[in-house]
């Protein structure tokens, strides 16, 4: 902390969930004994208005001022929403590294459950390995249509069509993607999965800002978690599983409305 800045208003023990942080006598933070351990959520840099607090372990990577300014109306993020597509079908054309980058490096403020970061990536970033990836889906896929278990998956009932669509060149499972992001944890973070979703989500939305688009590939990860021969495929990190699994590029088509819904189910209490 740095006590030449810090004005004593209290506000950074006030928004700390666990009172790490106290008044001394002085009126000035400290840190408090008998609270919890630290989450370094980082709630107390964001709320002190004098910039007096750092968190250790960063170095100089600090702080970056909040816009006074909302950065988007209401009005665009709505559209940003709605208009969000599954894109199933790609140019063949890569993406640049440092786009992914710029993705990541915004996507790791994705809230995460009691700031544990629990969420890793994977970039299958070699568009012959999503190949691979769908190749050995595919196997997979005959397999279990051979051992009659189609019942046991949600979209069973579809795995002969998709197959049958694989011999005649079309590919169903990666959709020509060029590149295939896969969150992933230990499997020991109970709160893994709901972090993963949250930051796929993140990064779902975000992608159609640098024009890419995106596909949440369920049957990817199921394959990965039923199958020995697909998820080696992924080269993940040995004691680690995937979470959820995005399919990502430039789309080769571009759509022109908004498809409807049905209204939101709500109900209020109060």
């Amino acid at each position: 902390m740095n006590r030449e800045a810090c004005t004593a208003c209290g506000i950074c023990g006030k928004v700390c969930m666990f009172s790490v942080i106290k008044s001394d006598e002085s009126g000035y933070p400290d840190l408090n004994p008998n609270a919890p351990p630290c989450s370094r959520c980082g709630h107390c840099i964001a709320f002190c208005p004098s910039s007096a607090i750092r968190l250790s372990g960063y170095g100089e990577r600090q702080t970056v001022p909040v816009l006074s300014e909302k950065p988007v109306t209401p009005d665009q993020i709505k559209t940003l929403v709605t208009s969000r597509r599954s894109t199933r079908q790609y140019q063949k054309k890569v993406i640049p590294r440092e786009v992914l980058e710029n993705l990541f490096d915004i996507v790791r403020y994705a809230p995460s459950a009691m700031n544990l970061q629990t969420v890793q990536w994977q970039v299958i970033y070699d568009t012959s390995i999503v190949k691979s990836v769908g190749s050995a889906i595919i196997s997979w896929m005959n397999r279990m249509i051979e051992e009659q278990r189609l019942h046991e998956f949600a979209i069973g009932s579809s795995f002969p069509y998709i197959t049958g669509e694989w011999e005649k060149g079309r590919d169903l499972i990666t959709h020509g993607a060029p590149h295939l992001l896969m969150t992933y944890s230990r499997a020991s973070d109970p709160t893994a999965p709901t972090d993963a979703l949250i930051a796929t989500s993140y990064l779902d939305l975000i992608a159609q800002v640098y024009g890419l688009g995106t596909c949440w590939a369920g049957i990817i990860k199921r394959a990965a978690e039923w199958s020995p021969k697909v998820l080696p495929v992924m080269d993940l990190p040995e004691g680690t599983i995937p979470q959820t699994v995005l399919l990502i590029g430039y789309p080769a088509l571009r759509h022109y409305a908004i498809p409807p819904r049905e209204p939101a189910k709500v109900r209020w209490n109060g």
